[in-house]
């Protein structure tokens, strides 16, 4: 199994990430309706009885736990629906369950109304992970029984002397509660699809990658086997016969296994290289998992920009950043500058009180730098305007060419 790239990793982060605010945003919203409702039995004439109060209030405390309770269940219900496996009923859901039944006959007691009672077992429904077209059908039924009650009751408070706008704000929550439910899990499972159907492509393009590799080198060692063990052949029938012969025919299967060589040689650097663009991708997600900002330009066309020259480089500016910058802010640019390749990374100075040491040390990095450019006629610059440090390498685009004909003919 392939460890995760960083960015993977944080992909994965996200998707936690949106689950827990969309749990936030939830029982945010469950505690909301259940306040307007206590605020109801609190502020409403026709609820005089003073234990209707506690009543409520603990109405609506069961409520939010068995929120919390549901959703808690309600992730791992879907991750085992969408891998094809049975989710067993588990103690949080029963729990839940029970919560939610306590809060509904606490809550309409407490307040007197049928529609909050009910409005507890409308959220019940809205959150319990129902199979795709399942799901809507109930919440939309939910919401008209629940619509239907708000006019019933609004209008059995008006012919009891109770305006029906002080009735509006926990009617109006209640009613919205379980489309927004819905909604806020319908939002987090169309993150999750796509999560998979990225991490689906990740292992498709692998695993193509694989193929082509099997294909490639079959048809590379294939080729050149089957001649040097015809050339072989050829030079054991001719050797008593013409030994100048024979000795021809192994020079040439010498030859055929150079090629082999050469050619499985520039097959392994051809998939051992990564695509620049990538390579800075894979930089910036190195220095933002280490704590940094990061902000990245690479301009057009810079797919085609030399990996085997500036690879290296980029490792080598990341590795001096995480050593000796300030660990705050980083950027990193990579464009074409006319016939020149330009790299610039760019990140906080180190702490005056360390310049000396952090000097030394750049220097060190920026020597190795220097040595990889000079056979490709680059260049690199570095310095430090007190308050971010700068590497700045130049690669003319003529020495890429040359560099690749060089390779080619290794």
């Amino acid at each position: 199994m392939s460890t995760p790239r960083i960015g993977e990793i944080a992909l994965a982060r996200g998707v936690t990430a949106t689950w827990w605010y969309t749990v936030v945003g939830v029982v945010s919203f469950v505690a909301f309706t259940g306040m307007f409702w206590v605020l109801w039995a609190w502020a409403s004439p026709a609820l005089d009885a003073p234990w209707r109060l506690p009543v409520a209030i603990a109405g609506g405390a069961a409520w939010i736990a068995s929120s919390v309770f549901l959703l808690l269940d309600y992730r791992p219900s879907v991750h085992a629906t969408r891998d094809g496996e049975r989710h067993p009923r588990s103690p949080l859901n029963m729990t839940g369950f029970a919560l939610a039944a306590l809060g509904a006959l606490l809550l309409g007691v407490g307040t007197s109304s049928v529609l909050a009672a009910v409005g507890v077992l409308g959220f019940v429904l809205a959150v319990r992970p129902w199979t795709p077209g399942v799901r809507w059908r109930v919440v939309v039924g939910a919401t008209v029984l629940v619509t239907a009650l708000v006019f019933v009751e609004a209008s059995s408070f008006t012919r009891q002397g109770i305006p029906s706008n002080a009735f509006s704000a926990p009617a109006f929550f209640i009613m919205m509660l379980p489309t927004m439910t819905a909604f806020s899990l319908w939002w987090w499972e169309i993150i999750l699809e796509l999560d998979r159907a990225r991490a689906a492509e990740s292992q498709l393009a692998a695993t193509r990658e694989r193929l082509r590799l099997a294909n490639d080198v079959h048809d590379l060692q294939g080729h050149h086997l089957q001649v040097i063990a015809l050339q072989l052949e050829l030079a054991e029938r001719l050797l008593t016969k013409d030994p100048a012969a024979a000795a021809e025919q192994i020079r040439a299967a010498q030859g055929a296994v150079d090629e082999a060589r050469a050619g499985t040689r520039a097959l392994a650097t051809s998939f051992r290289g990564v695509p620049l663009p990538d390579e800075l991708e894979n930089a910036a997600d190195l220095l933002r998992a280490a704590g940094h900002d990061v902000r990245m330009h690479v301009g057009p066309g810079t797919a085609s920009a030399p990996v085997a020259v500036l690879g290296p480089i980029v490792r080598e500016s990341v590795t001096n950043v995480l050593k000796h910058g300030d660990g705050a802010r980083a950027r990193i640019e990579l464009s074409r500058d006319g016939d020149t390749w330009l790299y610039r990374m760019v990140n906080d100075a180190a702490d005056r009180t360390e310049s000396a040491e952090a000097d030394i040390a750049w220097g060190s990095g920026l020597t190795g730098m220097g040595e990889r450019l000079e056979s490709s006629g680059g260049e690199v610059e570095a310095w430090n305007d007190g308050t971010s440090f700068t590497v700045q390498v130049r690669l003319p685009i003529a020495a890429q060419h040359a560099a690749a004909s060089t390779e080619g003919h290794a």
